[in-house]
C-alpha cells in the first residue's frame, strides 16, 4: 500500500511540474562549428571492350591460296630467263607462289580468331559526405553543444529553452 502511494505521489509531482514548464526559443552565441563526415564505400562500374582470343580449333588447311599462288608464281617465273633457265624459274616461282598463297589464306583465318567482347569492370571507391555539424555554443554563461543537419548561418543559433518554475 505504501509503495502505490509513493508512485502516485511521484506521478502527481511530475504532472505538476509539467504543467508549470514553459518552452520558448532564444539565441545562443556560436563558439565553433565543424562538419561531421561519414565515410562509405561504393562501387563504380563501366563497360570496356577487349579483344578475346578464341581457343584455336584445328582447322582444315585451305588449298585455294596455294593453287592460285603456284599458278601466279609459275607464270611470273616463266617470264624470266631463257631455255631451261626459264623452266627452272617457272618452277621456283610456282613453289614460292604456292607457299605465299598458303600463308596468306591460312594466316588470315587464324587472325580472325580474336573477337571483341564487352565486360564490366568495377572498383571500390571510398567517399565522404557531410552528415551533420557539431556546433559548440554558449547560452546563459554555460558551454553546450548540439548536432545540426546544416551549418549555423552566423554567430548565433536558435535554441529551445524549457523553463521550469518551482
Amino acid at each position: 500500500m505504501k509503495r502505490s502511494a509513493v508512485v502516485f505521489g511521484l506521478a502527481s509531482l511530475s504532472a505538476a511540474i509539467a504543467v508549470q514548464a514553459s518552452d520558448y526559443t532564444d539565441t545562443a552565441k556560436v563558439v565553433s562549428s565543424k562538419p561531421i563526415y561519414q565515410t562509405y564505400t561504393t562501387q563504380e562500374c563501366h563497360d570496356e571492350t577487349v579483344m578475346i582470343q578464341q581457343p584455336q580449333q584445328p582447322q582444315q588447311r585451305q588449298m585455294g591460296g596455294s593453287i592460285l599462288g603456284g599458278l601466279v608464281g609459275g607464270l611470273l617465273g616463266s617470264q624470266v630467263g631463257q631455255g631451261s633457265g626459264r623452266t627452272a624459274a617457272a618452277a621456283v616461282g610456282a613453289i614460292a607462289g604456292a607457299i605465299t598463297g598458303d600463308r596468306i589464306q591460312n594466316n588470315q583465318q587464324q587472325a580472325n580468331a580474336a573477337v571483341p567482347q564487352t565486360r564490366q569492370v568495377c572498383r571500390d571507391v571510398q567517399k565522404q559526405e557531410i552528415s551533420g555539424y557539431e556546433v559548440h555554443y554558449i547560452y546563459a554563461g554555460h558551454r553546450a553543444s548540439t548536432v545540426m543537419n546544416y551549418p549555423p548561418s552566423g554567430d548565433t543559433i536558435h535554441v529551445e529553452v524549457t523553463a521550469v518554475q518551482q
